[in-house]
């Protein structure tokens, strides 16, 4: 079982840089869109659009209204016309007329302003915009949605009629609206809704589910409730439900949310540059004294990003008795030189981390790069990151549930997923210096994060909900903004999502599907260029691109008892059930999205039960009483699809009834 997201292959390799990923300051609004090879490129080009009809462009309904301002950092500003004596005016003249924007089928809003509004021609998509109406003192606010297609969209403006006025176009980002009506009846969304609840009613935790395409929230689930076990392993019965507002533990999703996301911006804004030398940004990051592995004094911001750094995995600053030489032996003040319980002197502790291997040789997965980039931002900002990016991300986006230390910030427990049952002792196994021993709800899991940091760290840390997350995503979605607010630009996100040349599942910070690298997390349907994290509690984020689909999955499967902690203390009840496991999830999400079929999905349901009962039947680690029950909950939801020809030839077989028996269905 995979029971924990930072346990990728560590590869050895020599990485070649790639071009710096920053970009000028000055440039975060674009005047001409550049379009990277995961967009849409379809519409993008000559030809007829979806909307345009045989005999040419139709007229666009356009319906307008005044507005008195128009506030805010767009994906597309210009001033028309392109004058010869304009630093961007092209020779081939028509490509001053014409660009390109983002934009979903049924929605879209450009904002104009001029004096002489009938002397220039507007057309979106071929489609032509009615001009003569508008008000030529103020902002217009120009509905579009009745012509706008999912992908990119194509801009024209012409001027019409000889005058020396201009006409400024703004254009925003798309933003989420309801679509959860038009998928009520795909099946692939009922499988999982069946497969998740009739898990949690076999002893999963609980989820929260958000799936969107083309600009819609088409699935939006919540399951379980919020703590699902006492501390002594017995299951709570009547617990408060999961909803829409409950917050998640995302783990090492706070690397992309938080981190990534921060840094895309302060590259944007021209305040940071990943290929400058950390030292550059924490003059004290250096080469210590008798380090016997070198390279922090050439250590760039890249390399960080890129995990090959040269960190360990997981130091456990705050544990003075973790044995660096055998984890799986802890001994009395084996770590004394780099314990700290305090997030003041963590950097320090950082800087003293004697190094595995020489930064750029090899791949290997390390919260203490992002507990650096943390520190980083902040040296950037003259602020704490949990206040940087408040201020900076969430807040301009108008998110309310997505923070650091939630019950610090208006939330109370019972809003907020559970994690360990018994603190982080693993059901009794651990123990260190002011360990929590009560079940962990409204406070970080992870170790480092909470006892060394104070909750707040670049590598893990912040809560939200599944809602909230979708923004970000869709922010992500949409090249850089959501709105009318511009994060980061198009350009410095490319740089951060293009595979690493050693390792095609790594990008800056964030993970890659590649062909099949990440695809039991993001699924094998997934476009090979899908980006996206997981994180230890339980968290999957998947963002398709090209395929304008998205994924959020929260769960909290550290919320059950552990095991057997003399075995493996990380292996939990809950990573062995398929929702825990992520690929069920988001593979019939992805699966169903235009051709749902009952039947195939019956197919996929009967091969999983099959599937499922030969693991166990070979394989020592999954010969585990929760994978009993996942699999009793497979037999479970065959029962609520009996009605179908494959489940009831499939009930009707020897095996069936041998597999029944086995689960003591």
């Amino acid at each position: 079982m995979r029971t924990n997201e930072d346990l990728h292959q560590n590869q050895n390799a020599h990485s070649e840089h790639s071009p710096n990923a920053g970009s000028p300051a000055g440039q975060t609004r674009r005047q001409f869109l550049s379009r990277s090879a995961l967009g849409l490129a379809a519409l993008a080009g000559l030809g007829l659009t979806a909307c345009q009809t045989k005999g040419g462009a139709t007229a666009a309904k356009g319906t307008a209204k005044k507005v008195d301002s128009v506030d805010g950092t767009f994906q597309y500003e210009k001033v028309f016309p392109v004058l010869n004596d304009n630093e961007a005016f092209d020779d081939s003249l028509v490509t001053n007329q014409l660009n390109s924007f983002v934009c979903f089928a049924g929605q879209g809003t450009v904002y104009v302003k001029s004096s002489e509004p009938q002397s220039f021609a507007l057309f979106v998509n071929g489609h032509q915009v009615p001009t003569d109406k508008l008000d030529g003192s103020s902002w217009n606010q120009i509905d579009i949605s009745d012509v706008t297609v999912n992908g990119d969209n194509r801009l024209q403006v012409s001027t019409v009629k000889e005058s020396q006025a201009t006409f400024e176009v703004k254009i925003g980002y798309p933003t989420l609206i309801d679509g959860t009506k038009d998928y009520a009846d795909n099946d692939n969304f009922k499988l999982i809704d069946q497969i998740i609840n009739a898990e949690i009613a076999n002893g999963f935790t609980s989820a929260q589910l958000v799936v969107t395409r083309y600009g819609k929230i088409i699935k939006k689930t919540n399951y379980g409730n919020v703590n699902s076990y006492n501390k002594d392993g017995s299951r709570i019965k009547d617990g408060k439900a999961v909803d829409d507002n409950t917050l998640y533990d995302l783990a090492s999703n706070t690397k992309m949310y938080a981190t990534n996301l921060a840094i895309e911006k302060l590259v944007t804004d021209g305040q940071l540059d990943v290929s400058k030398k950390v030292q550059e940004y924490i003059p004290d990051f250096k080469d210590q004294e008798g380090d016997k592995i070198l390279g922090k004094n050439d250590l760039t911001v890249r390399e960080i990003l890129e995990h090959q750094a040269g960190f360990p995995p997981d130091p456990q600053y705050h544990n003075r008795n973790y044995n660096p030489e055998k984890p799986d032996d802890p001994q009395p003040n084996a770590n004394q030189k780099l314990y700290s319980q305090n997030r003041d002197e963590i950097l320090q502790k950082i800087i003293e981390t004697p190094l595995q291997y020489v930064p750029g040789t090899k791949t290997a997965y390390s919260d203490v790069d992002y507990m650096l980039l943390g520190f980083i931002i902040e040296k950037i900002t003259n602020k704490r990151l949990d206040q940087y990016v408040k201020e900076a991300l969430y807040e301009p986006l108008g998110l309310k549930n997505v923070t650091f230390n939630p019950l610090d910030n208006g939330f109370k427990a019972d809003g907020i997923a559970a994690t360990e049952l018994n603190g982080n002792t693993r059901d009794g196994l651990i123990t260190f210096d002011n360990m929590r021993t009560d079940t962990i709800q409204g406070t970080v899991h992870d170790e480092k994060a909470y006892y060394a940091m104070g909750g707040i760290s670049g590598h893990a840390g912040l809560f939200a909900n599944a809602s909230d997350l979708a923004v970000l995503v869709q922010t992500v979605m949409n090249r850089g903004g959501y709105g009318n607010t511009m994060l980061f630009s198009e350009d410095v996100h490319d740089q951060f999502i293009k595979p690493k040349d050693t390792n095609v599942t790594y990008g800056l910070g964030w993970r890659r599907k590649g062909h099949i690298g990440y695809q039991w997390a993001f699924s094998p349907i997934a476009n090979a260029e899908t980006v996206g994290h997981t994180g230890w509690t339980g968290t999957l984020t998947v963002i398709d691109v090209y395929n304008n689909t998205s994924l959020v999955l929260l769960t909290n499967t550290k919320n059950s008892p552990v095991i057997d902690n003399k075995v493996d203390p990380n292996d939990f009840v809950g990573n062995h059930f398929l929702t825990g496991g992520y690929g069920v999830v988001s593979t019939l999400a992805f699966d169903g999205l235009d051709d749902a079929n009952a039947e195939g999905n019956n197919a996929k349901l009967m091969d999983m039960v099959i599937a499922k009962y030969k693991l166990i039947q070979a394989k020592p680690d999954y010969q585990t009483d929760p994978d009993k029950a996942s699999l009793k909950a497979l037999l479970e939801v065959c029962d609520q699809r009996k009605d179908s020809k494959v489940i009831k030839d499939f009930q009707a077989s020897d095996l069936y009834k041998t597999i029944s028996q086995f689960v003591g269905k």
